[in-house]
């Protein structure tokens, strides 16, 4: 089964996002049909196992009796393995589509990277409303709209921005600065754990 990302790089990485669909897809139904085959394998050899031991156990029988809830038991035992192994062929299986769909997925997300004309219009909304730099949700997407980025991106720049201009620019005692008002409530608390990093634009 190929990888997709070979299959990517062999067509240099210009495969149309259809195309790419239409390949996990395939590479899906291609796990889909091995799985089930492998199953079938499983109780095959399952039933003719359990066969072969239920003739041993009788013959033995002839001269060490045993019961027919001793056989059953051995059998029961027999089937359990057999689900044990099961199990781990559908956890590897799961694991397959896992990871496909994950790399799919970051085929679809790849990072847009600033244009060097973004940087100059967010920084420009910044200081035109350095009193209060929250953009509002609609003032986000239309940024984000001229820059050519994601609203993630602009809100990352904003919180970014706001962090090194109060640590850069903060007042010496003694002295008065103008300061961005502090942030909504509860703001900070739902970026808690991000780790929102200063990345300098």
């Amino acid at each position: 089964m190929e990888d997709p990302n070979r299959m990517m790089a062999h067509t240099g990485g210009m495969m149309a996002p259809h195309d790419y669909k239409m390949m996990v897809r395939q590479l899906l139904a291609q796990i889909r049909q091995i799985h089930h085959e492998e199953l079938e394998k499983y109780e095959q050899v399952c039933n003719e196992f359990t066969t072969h031991v239920m003739n041993l156990l009788r013959e033995q029988s002839r001269t060490r009796p045993m019961t027919p809830k001793e056989i059953e038991r051995m059998v029961q035992i027999i089937h359990k393995k057999f689900s044990s192994i099961q199990m781990q062929s559908q956890q590897s299986t799961c694991e397959v589509v896992m990871i496909l769909r994950s790399r799919f997925l970051d085929a679809r997300r790849k990072r847009r990277n600033f244009s060097k004309q973004a940087p100059e219009i967010l920084n420009e909304y910044f200081y035109s409303q350095l009193s209060n730099p929250y953009p509002s949700e609609e003032a986000k997407e239309e940024l984000a709209r001229k820059c050519g980025i994601t609203v993630s991106q602009v809100s990352n720049w904003f919180g970014n921005k706001r962090i090194r201009y109060n640590k850069n620019i903060g007042p010496p005692s003694g002295t008065t600065t103008p300061m961005m008002s502090p942030a909504p409530p509860g703001f900070y608390g739902l970026f808690h754990g991000f780790g929102v990093r200063a990345a300098a634009l």
